[in-house]
């Protein structure tokens, strides 16, 4: 479920010698994790902040965000992306970091459940994710791996309200880091950082063979204590619509994705802003599909292309996701 995934395979890079300074109806609901939940700490050994890094994985709700399980059901929904990237862009550079490489595998597995009753009319969700990564890095003449989980997502409350053609959906939830962090490693699993999220979302099916959705995260991001960095704080809007091709094949789905992320607070290190504050920015867009089983089965592919890449890695994502009843 973020960057999600600052959103992508989101890193901790030492970069002040280079720049100044991440169902119900047989549909697909995507979660929020992180890719920088796969991603985890760059550090040189003189010192380590942290530029490029969230807790949500950009762009992982692109399908379907407001739809939740029926009540008294738990669907299982899992997260699978690989994103190979090719540098990493300050303000004012788009190759800031000579021979950068980076290449994040994660998954991150969702559990999702509905409970019976309702409040104010809306189903009572919750939801708990692990996200798990491997991480190969080389950057300015080192270089380094690491593999295990980064952080636990617990979303004890959501809220939704559905009609036959529109779904409206409310929650937050909390980043807790469990995988290990060193700020003297090249890589570390962890990000290190505690985070809360706000979420909104919005499914509209319109028509039986139309459909559009968007999501909106503030990420809201704690103190690193092994590094006394501070991260700004990020906003982040999902989106995706799809069209059923043909009547003929309607368990198909084809579909254009894509996302936005802003930082709208500096980073701060040691009390000081860290550069020109360090402030992330990027947008991605690709196309999805989606194949529907028999409900609530449900598997997706999609690709995002990143775009207008500001102190964060640049590159591509290529995800799988999937969904089945417990």
């Amino acid at each position: 479920m973020k960057q999600i995934l600052k959103t992508g395979v989101v890193l901790t890079l030492c970069l002040k010698a280079f720049a100044r300074r991440t169902f119900s109806i047989g549909t697909l609901a995507i979660g929020a994790f992180s890719i920088s939940a796969f991603s985890p700490g760059i550090v040189t050994q003189a010192v380590a902040t942290e530029g490029g890094q969230t807790n949500w994985a950009s762009g992982v709700q692109t399908i379907y965000p407001a739809l939740t399980p029926a009540p008294g059901q738990t669907l299982w929904q899992d997260y699978f992306v690989v994103n190979p990237n090719g540098a990493y862009s300050s303000t004012s550079r788009k190759s800031a970091v000579p021979g950068f490489r980076a290449t994040a595998i994660a998954n991150a597995a969702r559990l999702f459940h509905s409970w019976h009753g309702e409040f104010l009319g809306a189903t009572i969700s919750s939801s708990a994710i692990l996200a798990i990564n491997s991480l190969t890095l080389r950057a300015g003449g080192q270089g380094g791996t690491a593999f295990g989980a980064n952080w636990l997502y617990l979303a004890p409350l959501y809220l939704s309200w559905h009609t036959p053609k529109l779904h409206i959906y409310l929650g937050e939830g909390a980043f807790l880091p469990i995988g290990s962090f060193s700020k003297t490693d090249v890589v570390s699993e962890s990000t290190h950082v505690f985070g809360f999220n706000q979420e909104a979302a919005l499914t509209w099916m319109p028509t039986k063979r139309f459909d559009v959705s968007a999501e909106g995260e503030l990420q809201i991001n704690a103190k690193n204590g092994a590094t006394d960095y501070k991260s700004g704080n990020v906003i982040n809007i999902d989106f995706g619509a799809n069209y059923m091709l043909t009547p003929a094949l309607p368990q198909l789905r084809l579909g254009l994705n894509g996302f936005v992320t802003s930082q709208f607070t500096n980073d701060v290190q040691n009390g000081r802003r860290v550069g020109d504050g360090n402030r992330l920015a990027k947008y991605g867009l690709g196309p999805q599909l989606i194949w529907f089983f028999k409900p609530p089965y449900a598997v997706a592919l999609k690709w995002q292309h990143e775009m207008g890449v500001q102190n964060s890695t640049r590159g591509d994502r290529y995800w799988v996701q999937f969904q089945i009843p417990l």
